[in-house]
């Protein structure tokens, strides 16, 4: 009995050790830059949002792995097109390994722009699309999968 205690208890030792080493070796480190205080302006730029009557809207809603032409349409309250600077931000939720940064160009099409995109890995990707026009610039957050080859 005595041994079969000292066995199971060896094994439990082992078990968390094993889970510990794998945890640390597959962690690439903070995720998020300062997150207490990107966690207070959160609230400040949901407002700014709000108050602001932009939206945003990206084509295709479900991209692949690879290379992708994404269209980005950006509207006012009204849904007439806004016209200005746009660029846009990817990253991997569980990664900085993959983020990339994109300038995203006018098309003919007024509040129409449009930039062309590498996702890497199949699954979800975050998305910030800074709009700027005149002076006044706003990030909205967008979440996209990207599914497997075609």
């Amino acid at each position: 009995m005595k041994t079969l205690l000292v066995l199971v208890t060896l094994i439990g030792i082992a078990a968390v050790v094993g889970t510990v080493v794998v945890g640390m070796s597959t962690f690439d480190g903070t995720v998020v830059d300062h997150p207490y205080e990107k966690g207070l302006a959160w609230d400040s730029e949901q407002r700014e949002r709000a108050s602001s009557g932009w939206n945003v809207d990206i084509m295709p809603p479900s991209p692949s792995v690879g290379r992708n032409r994404l269209y980005l349409t950006v509207t006012d309250r009204a849904g007439k097109p806004l016209s200005g600077k746009v660029t846009l931000r990817i990253s991997r939720p569980s990664s900085k390994a993959h983020d990339r940064k994109y300038g995203a160009d006018g098309t003919e099409k007024p509040g129409v722009y449009t930039t062309s995109v590498d996702f890497p890995l199949y699954g979800y990707w975050d998305l910030d699309v800074q709009v700027t026009v005149q002076e006044r610039t706003i990030v909205f957050r967008k979440s996209m999968f990207a599914r497997q080859g075609t």
